[in-house]
């Protein structure tokens, strides 16, 4: 397989669960908004249509293949804070421990990992991406 179709293949995959979160978010609004604030995520209502735009509006600038290294850069700016604020309790109030959120917040850790990798295949990073990468 030609590595340009690889490559399409993982920016491809790689919104696949920025697509499905935003499209679970845009589709049950007030129950995330409500979340948020329960996460103590400071104005929620203004909050999640940035959210939205950033998981749509970058999921279609990946897949085109536009500032795929800016998307990605956004996306693990986003996806750091997202992770202690959601899936880091680990433990319910009675002392048990809460696999689901371990294995949510390693998935994220993996979601980073995707996006360096992204960021590092993008011809298109400018230098001083390239410098800090290397």
């Amino acid at each position: 397989m030609e590595s340009s179709l690889i490559y399409f293949l993982a920016r491809l995959f790689t919104c696949g669960v920025w697509m499905a979160a935003g499209t679970y978010k845009a589709f049950h609004f007030r129950q995330t908004t409500v979340e948020m604030t329960h996460n103590h995520v400071p104005w929620p209502k203004y909050v999640l249509p940035l959210v939205l735009v950033m998981e749509f509006g970058g999921s279609v600038m990946v897949i085109a293949n536009q500032y795929v290294w800016a998307v990605a850069l956004t996306w693990i700016a986003f996806t750091i804070p997202a992770s202690f604020l959601y899936h880091t309790a680990c433990y319910d109030k009675d002392g048990n421990f809460i696999f689901p959120q371990m294995v949510q917040f390693s998935k994220n850790v993996s979601i980073i990992g995707e996006l360096l990798c992204l960021m590092l295949l993008d011809p298109s990073k400018p230098q001083w991406l390239v410098g800090i990468l290397r």
